[in-house]
């Protein structure tokens, strides 16, 4: 089995490796980009040695000084709030992270391989995750720590402890990675569960705030808890359970003499690491015998809607903006570009209606419905980032028969320009009419210059957006979420710096028309004057953006 184990390990660098070094025909740029994306993760992992040296250090100390008898020590606390909290990054980390996307172990089944060895292989993947490489070096700090002080007992212990804590957490790793692999057969349920944990998770979030900040109470009155008195109870007996609070409690019994008590902790902590990887292997072979994906072919009612021309655009250019707008609405991703505005906008406004026309949360801080406006434009302006710096390579297969079609290269780059705008259109209209309707409050010359300084950054960032997409284009599947159907990572970052360069310049005209010159009238047709001038900047990027994109044709073709 160890030879097998060694065996994955080399393919694994081995993959990294020619993904670095064997790019095929691919140009330079290319596989600079490729390698800058492959390599990521390790200079991430690199970035991540003097947390751990931190971590280990407070394990450390945390165990020398409950050595000592300071059982409840300070040190000591944080070091058990900090395990209590992986578990959750643990079930949350496959939906967010792409190294939860395990190496395909349905493949490997035509070797001679065992399936417990693939078990094993798989479950060692955990440990490439960051809060994994962080959680180790804490935790092995704290026996270290009490040998240190000369505690030997508690401090074998606490080893044992923190071993079985290890394999707990690559357990549920592996049975969390497992689950979703699962759900996520089913299209039509992977979807759906993915745009839950998009929108409504963090809407959830802000429940406990909301609810607090609603009744207000007199000096000195005792605040009334939120939940009922039996939820502490059950709440209480399920922390008993928790990995790391019987690590806590049985390194706390050993160090106070309570041998047996320690034991018994140590017990149920094997107990549970069993039960999860008991659990994992039996879901991992279910994902090993399922068929590769379910679901339906839809229908398509509003067939006739896509055919439709787009007023100003030629057909060409027009099927290319509704198959942009199309490919958002049709996969997790682009539903959750399109909602999450709105969801943010739910947030604030309901914060904004019990704050009686005003919101002071933290750094968002809004007097009038003018400025939620702002806001929520301009985070439907910023989520849509993964799209738009990625708007060619998102096609997938798509992209190959778009490239063969008889398309100009201004029809294909006027066409994805339209599509993004389209894209940002639908939450953009939602969230200021909405806003408008609930907040009128401030001057209705500022409210007719928002739509405009909107316009006006369209104009400068699309050509800007084509360059960066055909420059660094980036394979992703947008049926997952989190980084997995993020754009490249350095054209992600220069869409970003482009937004928000492209805002200065509506952000100091309103400035001057409002403060300089004290006339908020004059607002719009300024406005209205940087549109045409965006304009103008915007039709003289499109030409450097035709040629970037003329030279990168055969590059985005092997992408398809």
């Amino acid at each position: 089995m160890f030879r097998m184990l060694k065996a994955f390990a080399w393919m694994r660098w081995r993959m990294l490796a020619n993904a670095i070094e064997h790019s095929g025909s691919r140009d330079t740029l290319q596989r600079l980009s490729i390698a800058m994306e492959n390599l990521g993760p390790i200079i991430a992992a690199v970035l991540l040695i003097p947390s751990a040296l931190i971590l280990f250090g407070l394990g450390a100390t945390g165990g020398h000084m409950i050595a000592g008898g300071a059982v409840d020590a300070m040190p000591f606390r944080v070091t058990r709030f900090l395990l209590l909290l992986v578990p959750i990054l643990v079930i949350v980390g496959p939906l967010l992270m792409p190294a939860a996307d395990r190496t395909n172990p349905v493949r490997l089944l035509l070797l001679p391989i065992p399936r417990h060895t693939l078990y094993i292989a798989q479950s060692s993947a955990a440990f490439g995750d960051p809060w994994t490489m962080l959680m180790v070096p804490l935790i092995i700090g704290v026996p270290i720590g009490l040998a240190i002080a000369g505690a030997i007992v508690p401090a074998a212990v606490a080893s044992a402890g923190a071993i079985l804590f290890v394999l707990a957490i690559v357990g549920l790793s592996s049975l969390a990675t497992s689950i979703m692999h699962l759900v996520a057969r089913d299209r039509r349920r992977g979807e759906l569960i993915a745009l839950i944990f998009i929108i409504v998770l963090p809407l959830v979030g802000f429940i406990p705030g909301l609810m607090a900040g609603g009744s207000k109470r007199k000096s000195g009155e005792p605040r009334q808890p939120l939940l009922p008195a039996w939820t502490e109870t059950y709440a209480s007996r399920a922390l008993g359970l928790h990995p790391a609070q019987m690590f806590t409690t049985g390194t706390q019994a050993a160090i106070t003499g309570q041998i047996p008590a320690a034991v018994w902790s140590l017990a149920g902590l094997g107990g549970v690491t069993t039960v999860l990887h008991g659990l994992g292997l039996l879901t991992f072979l279910k994902v090993l015998n399922s068929p590769g994906s379910t679901g339906a072919r839809r229908n398509a009612p509003m067939s006739t809607l896509w055919t439709r021309r787009i007023p100003g655009l030629s057909e060409g250019a027009s099927a290319v903006a509704l198959a942009q707008l199309r490919l958002a609405m049709r996969t997790p991703r682009g539903r959750s570009i399109m909602l999450s505005p709105l969801a943010m906008l739910l947030i604030f406004g309901v914060m904004m209606y019990r704050g009686a026309g005003t919101v002071d949360f933290g750094p968002f801080q809004f007097g009038s419905g003018l400025g939620l406006a702002t806001f929520a434009a301009a985070i439907c302006m910023l989520s849509i980032l993964p799209i738009a710096m990625n708007q060619f390579a998102v096609d997938g297969a798509g992209l190959t028969m778009t490239l063969l079609s008889p398309l100009t290269d201004a029809d294909l780059l006027a066409g994805k320009a339209a599509g993004n705008a389209l894209i940002q259109l639908l939450p953009l209209v939602v969230a200021v009419g909405v806003t408008l309707i609930a907040f009128p409050a401030g001057s209705r010359a500022l409210w007719a210059t928002l739509p405009l300084a909107l316009l006006a950054i369209h104009f400068i960032v699309s050509p800007l957006a084509a360059i960066y997409s055909a420059l660094f284009p980036r394979e992703v599947n947008m049926n997952s979420i989190g980084r997995g159907s993020n754009a490249h990572g350095a054209a992600g970052l220069l869409g970003m710096l482009s937004f928000v360069a492209a805002g200065v310049p509506p952000v100091l005209i309103t400035l001057l028309a409002v403060k300089g010159l004290d006339r908020p009238g004059l607002a719009p047709v300024m406005m209205a004057a940087w549109c045409v001038i965006a304009y103008v900047i915007g039709r003289v990027l499109v030409k450097p953006a035709r040629r970037v994109f003329k030279a990168r044709r055969e590059s985005l073709v092997m992408l398809g």
